[in-house]
């Protein structure tokens, strides 16, 4: 796997946390494929399949505290499509 630059880690989960802000506030067809569209690339750029997990992952490769990305998970909520399964 190939490891991504810290500038694009960020980038994807502040596209994340802005399409799960936008869904949570507006949910429409458009914002629940923002939210997928934002997981999928989460998952892949750190290599795991669940949102939780790739969190995880982003949190321990920016070399921050796991605790941030529960704060984002409080705030936003858990949704069952944040479990990404491979095809």
């Amino acid at each position: 796997m190939l490891t991504p630059s810290p500038q694009d880690l960020r980038v994807a989960l502040a596209r994340y946390a802005d399409a799960r802000i936008e869904d949570a506030r507006r949910s429409t067809d458009a914002t629940a494929r923002a939210v997928e569209d934002a997981a999928y690339t989460l998952c892949v750029m750190t290599g795991t399949q669940a949102v939780p997990q790739a969190l995880h992952t982003a949190d321990t490769m920016l070399g921050a505290r796991p605790t941030g990305s529960s704060a984002l998970r409080r705030a936003t909520g858990t949704r069952r499509d944040d479990n990404l399964q491979a095809v």
